[in-house]
């Protein structure tokens, strides 16, 4: 067959193991690879590779390929040479945050559409710099909702670690921002678990995305957490190795479960009542 090799052509794995390989963080060239460009002082970076966006050496790269890669400006053309050929994807342990706006809907009722969308904006941009503090990805925006992952191969075996970090953060920042905290109030969650992640779609309009129920669950958790609140749940809180003393334990009726999900609160400050609109 003609043409360029593709990834797992190159490695000499067939697909499914190519894909195991790179999500899992066993591919051993990517892996030199990124040790050597993360010794060029120079951010932000491709989460996989580690190639600089940005910086002095930064157009030597895009002349290479390191360039920005269109469906997520996080990773880079090179890594992901082969995600635009042809979908694929691996089930690997992942961790996950959802962070999700309370009553949106009354929100919106009593802003103007321009001072809401102008709050969504700030909420997304604190949602993104605490993610990225912590080496996560952004899966996607629903509306008032937004969905990060860390995958072992982008940033090792300490990704429960990471996320419950950056689930903090972000709960402290969202708080405290200006404009956001009480008035624009925003719950998030945190789990991990076995999901399917890779390229799904039709050609020309596919995603690098997560799938499965541990995505969902994620989401669950954070729409059911409180404004100023992390909710986690018990396998996060185990993997992550969360000293829970001072948390609070709840029994969650989460949407499509069919029993109480168990989960671990922890709260930036006392809460009020909750909205009663929860989106």
């Amino acid at each position: 067959m003609g043409g360029e090799p593709t990834g797992e052509q190159r490695r000499g794995v067939d697909e499914g193991e190519y894909w195991r390989q790179l999500l899992s963080g066993e591919d051993k060239g990517l892996d030199l690879l990124s040790r050597v460009f993360r010794s060029i002082p120079s951010a932000p970076r491709c989460k996989l590779c580690q190639a600089p966006f940005k910086g002095p050496v930064a157009p030597l790269f895009r002349l290479l390929g390191f360039r920005r890669w269109a469906l997520n400006q996080q990773l880079c053309r090179w890594c992901v040479t082969d995600l635009d050929k042809h979908k694929g994807g691996a089930e690997i342990p992942v961790s996950l945050l959802f962070a999700d706006v309370r009553g949106s809907t009354t929100l919106a009722e009593q802003m103007t559409p321009s001072d809401y969308t102008a709050s969504l904006e700030r909420f997304y941009t604190t949602v993104f710099q605490a993610v990225d503090s912590e080496s996560g990805v952004i899966d996607h925006i629903v509306g008032d909702g937004v969905m990060a992952m860390w995958i072992p191969g982008f940033v090792g075996r300490s990704h429960p670690e990471r996320a419950v970090a950056a689930g903090k953060k972000l709960a402290r920042n969202l708080f405290a921002a200006p404009d956001l905290g009480d008035s624009f109030p925003a719950g998030v969650g945190v789990h991990t678990g076995i999901a399917y992640v890779g390229v799904v779609g039709q050609p020309g309009s596919h995603d690098f995305t997560v799938l499965g129920d541990a995505p969902n669950t994620t989401a669950r958790l954070g729409s059911a957490a409180s404004g100023g609140e992390l909710a986690m749940s018990d396998d996060i809180v185990s993997a992550a190795h969360i000293d829970t003393t001072n948390l609070e334990k709840r029994l969650l009726d989460l949407k499509g479960k069919a029993e109480e999900f168990p989960a671990w609160i922890e709260t930036v400050q006392p809460q009020e009542e909750s909205h009663p609109d929860r989106t």
